[in-house]
């Protein structure tokens, strides 16, 4: 099968880290793809990976507030590649503008689907003009809001894909990053590093009783200036502002004890955590505060309510370890290959009609 993707790609965000996960899966099924993607845009963090031969950069935007609009579009790489499957992610992050004036041709030569992000409804006009052959949402929540927007009978609900479960050997990922073989370690990453200072004074009591280090990526389009301050205030602190590609995120994880995180609960209802299906498949456990990014969640990740909660439920995973077993049983039905197929299996019944 031939598919066209317009997306972010290779970029530290949600719909990239979607597009990526069941794009490549597609690639290893046997069915070609084409991305259209950004040479510039504000959602685009870097992540210091290399663009496949696949991936096509052909529309450039500076701002996606009040809507996005682009400042380059070249039409032509959609008009010249074949597909019979158009997909567009975070279509209100895309510039709608550009690609409803030229939608009607593309119609002519594919099914349209659309992969909705968005957790809330879209104050772009020019969002609810489209119309296309299949609209995917990942949850109830969001199939109980885009409802009142399109038809219902066109809306499908696809989970959001997982990485496949992949575990590493601690002390050999250890080894090669040069880090301590007999410490704690607990790791964040991200483009809110600013969070992660909520969290900071539960650590700083774990680390009274364990030997520990805290290693912190920051995204460097991020603001770090105040967690700067705090790493300098703590010795237990490790941060580094760098881009995290896919290979090295993984070799942190597995040298890590703990992934943590921190976020405030999002005004929209219908959201969720990308970076827990990122990171899942390490095995490495994950501490993640209670807030509507993780309520659909289970005891597939460890979940705490506030700062002691924390400081109880990091003594008890260092104590006692964590059952993967509950993060490989999650993982069966959720991985990017499940998901995936399911995909594919849309994409036929919607070429038979």
């Amino acid at each position: 099968m031939n598919i066209g993707l317009m997306s972010l790609w290779n970029a530290a965000n949600g719909p990239s880290i979607h597009a990526e996960l069941i794009g490549r899966e597609w690639i290893e099924m046997g069915h070609k793809l084409i991305v259209f993607s950004a040479l510039k845009h504000p959602d685009a963090r870097p992540t210091n990976q290399v663009d496949e031969d696949y991936v096509i950069r052909n529309f450039s935007v500076d701002k996606v507030y009040p809507v996005t609009r682009s400042t380059f579009f070249d039409p032509n790489p959609i008009f010249d590649n074949e597909y019979e499957i158009f997909i567009v992610e975070n279509l209100e992050r895309m510039p709608t503008q550009e690609l409803y004036q030229i939608y009607d041709k593309i119609r002519e030569k594919a099914k349209t689907v659309m992969i909705v992000h968005e957790g809330g409804p879209s104050k772009d006009p020019y969002y609810y003009m489209f119309e296309w052959d299949a609209i995917v949402c990942f949850d109830e929540r969001y199939f109980n809001y885009i409802r009142n927007y399109f038809p219902e009978d066109k809306i499908h609900i696809i989970p959001y894909p997982c990485h496949p479960y992949k575990p590493g050997d601690k002390n050999k990922a250890r080894v090669e990053l040069d880090l301590p073989l007999d410490i704690k370690i607990i790791f964040s990453y991200g483009f809110r590093p600013n969070d992660i200072i909520n969290i900071l004074p539960a650590i700083k009591e774990i680390s009274k009783k364990y030997k520990l280090k805290y290693i912190i990526f920051a995204n460097p389009e991020s603001d770090v200036t105040s967690l700067k301050k705090y790493s300098y205030k703590y010795d237990f602190i490790e941060l580094k502002i760098s881009p995290l590609p896919l290979n090295l995120l993984y070799k942190y994880l597995y040298a890590s004890d703990a992934l943590i995180f921190y976020r405030e609960s999002s005004k929209y209802k219908a959201v969720l955590s990308s970076s827990i299906c990122l990171t899942l498949g390490s095995g490495c456990p994950i501490l993640y505060n209670e807030c509507n990014f993780v309520e659909m969640h289970g005891d597939e990740i460890i979940k705490y309510k506030d700062i002691e909660d924390l400081k109880i439920k990091l003594d008890r995973l260092f104590r006692e370890g964590f059952d993967v077993n509950k993060v490989i049983n999650y993982l069966k039905n959720k991985n990017s290959r499940v998901i995936a197929g399911k995909y594919i299996k849309l994409f036929n019944d919607l070429l038979k009609k």
